[in-house]
């Protein structure tokens, strides 16, 4: 019986005999239980009355409330029975949130009922729905000195519950981890109704659309094994248009949605500084619910059209997406993103990473992720599409004449980017994470030493070219003409994977080093930033690429002297590597 519910929905007559029916079957029938506490009186004028009504809304309100729970104030529990109550003027609703709020903070929400019972008694009712915060404190202590002994009646700090029973007691360790628990379920609730609501909304309109007008051209996002399934259909039927259907959905998520929380605003900033708070609070939902759920679809449509083999043109539009989504960065600065992070400040955590440079950091994590894939599986055809792309730096002030390849890390962080990015194994550990956090990521690489080993072979792939084009005593040829061709790309990259056993890399190394001893320009073109590059390592390049692979060697001894202050191991390389670099030393 306690259980019955009275919506809001009705009108107000309504509710009132609604709740008048149920609490007189409680008192007469059930007598006093969790949902519904009995009283007989308060004499509100004394002082340790009115401090017992206090404590009793207050145990009431901190225990956990579904939907409602009551308190009844002129009922007899013993007689199952309901008693007039003499001093109803001292129950106006406007003293009691006074007394309320002079004793508690927050201030208990509350709905009060004059009502008289069948039998001609008038009762209180007051119902508690469940409240926006079951931390409710005592803001002060009171004492009862009228009988010439002082007695505490409350103490500042008290948190007084009844949990789920109708004892009233102070909190204790369990009752306040289970407020707590209460307080993340809430979150947890809160976030994944924001996750959801806009693809909720997508998902009716496309059920609208398909009962008036027959099938949509692309599904609703569902669950990752759906998703995987309509990625191998549009790669098996090169379904170009229905895949462009589905980045253009993503586009909407990782662009343009910036605009509902104003993102883009050019706001004066001294205008801005007591709203930056709130402001940062409206970001950061934002990437957690509509960009980075987003940033997870567009990659794994990446990654999952390498893994089914899908045309090169798909891959090529989720790329170009990802640097459009890249390229926000520089917008975002001018708007009051660009001052939710004092210049030069690290996060802790990825999640705690608000400020413009979001777009440009996940892009690249995103990115790094499908070269990942790709150098797992061997997919070198692939490789250029990522490789050669020219960007101009995101984050800070641009040089506009000079760019720099995208995967190539080009992002001038210091706003508030994660802290692990500042170490020099932090970046592969960053992507490595995100591709352990996600199970549609995890399961394509298999564990978080898949996903490193990965990382590391994609930046030696990466920093191979950045060798060739910069280090001018070893490899003349190829820097000359790296400058003459393009004299305004910066070529510079600082890789990660050096910090990193180097078992995770010689597979590939190896596999490189034997085609270039064939002479296999057709197996080594896809790896290079330019064509002319694979020409260059036609004749002679296996002593080139042992020269690189000594340079990696003696990069990772610096690493270790400037992490552990000493230079580490010798090179554990296979038999013909070691070879090799000996050939040439």
């Amino acid at each position: 019986m306690v259980e019955e519910q009275v919506t809001n929905t009705q009108s107000l007559p309504d509710r009132a005999a609604r709740y008048r029916e149920v609490v007189e079957r409680v008192v007469r029938e059930v007598g006093e239980h969790p949902l519904c506490e009995l009283k007989r009186s308060y004499a509100l004028s004394t002082l340790a009355e009115k401090i017992e009504f206090v404590k009793d809304v207050q145990s009431i309100c901190t225990s956990r409330i579904d939907s409602e729970k009551f308190l009844v104030v002129g009922a007899d529990e013993h007689a199952r029975c309901f008693v007039n109550v003499q001093n109803l003027s001292e129950f106006d609703e406007a003293k009691l949130r006074q007394q309320l709020s002079a004793h508690l903070d927050p201030v208990p929400e509350f709905e009060p009922f004059a009502l008289t019972s069948t039998d001609g008694h008038a009762f209180m009712l007051f119902v508690f729905p469940r409240q926006k915060t079951r931390i409710i404190l005592a803001t002060k202590t009171v004492i009862d000195d009228s009988s010439g002994k002082p007695r505490l009646l409350l103490r500042e700090g008290d948190l007084w519950t009844k949990g789920s029973s109708t004892g009233r007691r102070l909190a204790t360790r369990d009752d306040w981890a289970e407020i707590f628990e209460d307080i993340v379920e809430r979150e947890a609730e809160k976030r994944t109704r924001q996750r959801t609501a806009h693809l909720l909304e997508r998902a009716t309109a496309q059920e609208k659309i398909r009962n008036e007008y027959g099938a949509v051209s692309v599904p609703s996002f569902g669950t990752d094994e759906e998703y995987r399934a309509l990625i191998e259909s549009l790669c098996a039927s090169k379904d170009r248009g229905r895949y462009g259907l589905l980045l253009e959905r993503l586009r909407d998520d990782l662009i343009e949605e910036w605009y509902s929380i104003d993102a883009f605003a050019d706001d004066d900033v001294t205008q801005l500084q007591g709203a930056l708070p709130e402001r940062a609070v409206r970001v950061r939902n934002h990437k957690t619910n509509v960009f980075l759920p987003a940033m997870q679809r567009l990659t794994t449509a990446a990654i999952y059209t390498t893994k089914n083999e899908g045309p090169l043109e798909f891959l090529a539009m989720a790329v170009q997406l990802l640097e459009d989504v890249y390229e926000t960065t520089n917008r975002l600065r001018h708007g009051y993103l660009g001052s939710l992070h004092l210049r030069g400040r690290a996060s802790a955590s990825s999640a705690e990473h608000v400020s413009h440079t979001i777009p440009a950091l996940e892009s690249l994590v995103s990115l790094h992720l499908i070269g990942a894939y790709i150098a797992k599986r061997r997919r070198f055809g692939y490789l250029p599409i990522i490789l050669r792309r020219l960007v101009r730096e995101a984050g800070g002030d641009m040089t506009p004449e000079l760019t720099r390849p995208l995967a190539f890390w080009p992002l001038r962080g210091g706003w508030g980017e994660p802290a692990t990015l500042r170490q020099p194994d932090g970046r592969i550990k960053l992507c490595a994470e995100r591709a352990t956090s996600d199970p549609a990521l995890l399961k394509l690489f298999g564990s978080e030493a898949g996903a490193i080993e990965s990382l590391c072979q994609y930046e030696l792939l990466l920093q191979l070219n950045c060798y060739l084009t910069l280090e001018e005593g070893h490899t003349p040829e190829t820097v000359a003409h790296v400058k003459k061709t393009y004299p305004e790309v910066d070529f510079r990259f600082f890789p990660s994977f050096v910090t990193f056993p180097l078992t995770n890399i010689t597979d590939v190394a190896l596999r490189i080093l034997r085609e270039l001893k064939r002479r296999n320009e057709a197996f080594v073109k896809p790896l290079m930033f330019d064509d002319f590059l694979a020409v260059f390592l036609r004749n002679g390049g296996e002593d080139m690429f042992a020269r690189y692979l000594q340079y990696v060697e003696h990069a990772k001894r610096s690493v270790a002297w400037q992490v552990n202050g000493f230079p580490g191991f010798p090179a554990d390389w296979p038999k013909e590597i070691a070879e090799a670099i000996k050939k040439v030393a």
